[in-house]
């Protein structure tokens, strides 16, 4: 059932018209996931002990509902019913629907990877269906992104089909779906950072670990493509669909990916990684000069970026938010509200600002200061030390399987740096919009925390 996880999580297309509840909950993945779990626990009954939460668990769940409904309870009593929130029953109601997702997310994990050709079945899935997602969904794009108009009506078909749209927002999507109207890559996702999220964070971690221990691509049995510098071809494939997303958190992605790669790479690997960036460098350099499209991209979402009014203004916002409500938060869903409170005056002279989010909601547009303005210290602390334990767990399993390379250290070597890879990347995604809490995220957190623990068990620690 493994072999189903990732490629499930393409589908984020939302179905019942304007959400009621926590968005993945509308998903395709909530009715495939829940099913594969009930067949999961007919095939093995014994594992329904294994999704039973500890009382550890329960206990940290009841803390954080508790905190949550301080938080609240006490912005509601500023803010009543406010355009900028749901209301508090809602609040609730996706409250408890993220946590669903979670639960779901980690329960479908823990019955489906459960041993080593588990954890393999679940990668070597994951990779063949980027390729296809890729070949089926990215490069059409990729084409229509460049002026060619041939694949037009096949990437508006798709997208009709599995596209999913922001609520509210069809001017991103006028001429058939995003791509088409944007000329920016999205895949099947609302807009191209999304994508950028998608393709750094789940898939790029992967594909460095086994470039850094000089594995080989283990799905691939041909002897003509069962070299290490297939994973490098799919690294660079990744990076051009990173700048064709016309994003600036794709940009600074690809840019710390590459300092992952490099920074964690053999010498032999670092000399090589280091001729090919600079061979890189002066190419796009001279791209830069003499092709207008790379000058306009560049400059558009890197050197010189514009726009960034609402992103600046609700971070400054959203810090004085928290300063303001620092223990306990202000809540799930009440972040908006008190944006447009903070928000400097200097940064609402825009067309979103006065066409949207005043008068719709005023989204998160800094994940990492949003999740303390929501949570405050009383969660956040705690996540965080909770986090930093399975980092450190992760960095001692590396440092036991160093000096082995047999192909079993060298997989287990992989899946820890890539972990690693994936925490390094969200921190730096966080300084932007992304919501962690998506399948694909959930998903793949709980593969590496449920692959740590598969090897303590292993190594008996």
């Amino acid at each position: 059932m493994g072999a189903f996880l990732l490629p499930i999580t393409f589908f984020t297309k939302t179905f019942g018209g304007k959400i009621e509840s926590a968005e993945t909950l509308s998903m395709f993945a909530f009715p495939a996931f829940t099913l594969l779990l009930l067949l999961q626990l007919f095939r093995y009954p014994k594992r329904v002990h294994d999704i039973i939460p500890s009382a550890k668990s329960i206990l940290l769940g009841c803390f954080f509902l508790v905190a949550q409904s301080i938080s609240i309870f006490l912005s509601y009593n500023v803010t009543g019913d406010n355009q900028q929130t749901t209301g508090i029953v809602r609040s609730y109601i996706f409250l408890f629907g993220w946590i669903l997702t979670v639960y779901l997310a980690w329960a479908i994990i823990t019955v489906s990877v459960t041993n080593h050709s588990e954890e393999k079945l679940f990668i070597n899935s994951g990779l063949v269906s980027l390729t296809i997602y890729i070949v089926l969904v990215l490069f059409p794009q990729l084409l229509v992104s460049i002026g060619q108009n041939w694949p037009l009506s096949y990437v508006n078909t798709i997208a009709s089909l599995f596209e999913r749209h922001w609520v509210g927002r069809n001017d991103f999507y006028i001429m058939g779906s995003y791509v088409a109207t944007n000329h920016r890559l999205n895949g099947f996702e609302p807009e191209a950072a999304v994508l950028a999220n998608l393709l750094s964070i789940i898939y790029l971690p992967i594909l460095l670990g086994f470039a850094i221990v000089g594995k080989r691509l283990i799905c691939v049995k041909n002897k003509i493509f069962n070299s290490k510098y297939i994973v490098w071809v799919m690294i660079f494939i990744l990076f051009i669909f990173l700048i064709m997303a016309k994003t600036s958190t794709g940009i600074i992605e690809l840019i710390v990916a590459l300092l992952i790669w490099f920074g964690w790479s053999k010498k032999k690997d670092k000399i090589f990684l280091a001729i090919i960036s600079i061979l890189g460098l002066l190419f796009i350099t001279l791209m830069y000069v003499a092709v207008p499209t790379i000058h306009n991209i560049l400059d558009q979402f890197l050197f010189q970026k514009s726009g960034t009014d609402n992103r600046i203004g609700g971070t400054i916002a959203l810090v004085l938010t928290f300063l303001s409500h620092p223990f306990f938060g202000v809540g799930y869903d009440y972040t908006g509200y008190f944006i447009l409170k903070y928000v400097p005056e200097w940064t609402t002279h825009n067309w979103e600002y006065i066409n949207f989010y005043s008068k719709e909601r005023y989204p998160i547009l800094s994940a990492g200061v949003g999740w303390f303005a929501t949570f405050g210290l009383v969660i956040m602390l705690p996540a965080l030390w909770m986090l930093g334990r399975i980092i450190a767990r992760s960095i001692i399993i590396q440092n036991k399987l160093k000096g082995s390379n047999t192909e079993y250290a060298l997989w287990n070597r992989a899946i820890q740096i890539s972990f690693l890879a994936m925490t390094l990347l969200v921190a730096v995604s966080a300084i932007f919009a992304i919501n962690i809490f998506l399948w694909p995220y959930l998903i793949m957190f709980f593969f590496y925390r449920q692959h740590l623990i598969n090897q303590e068990k292993e190594l008996s620690l």
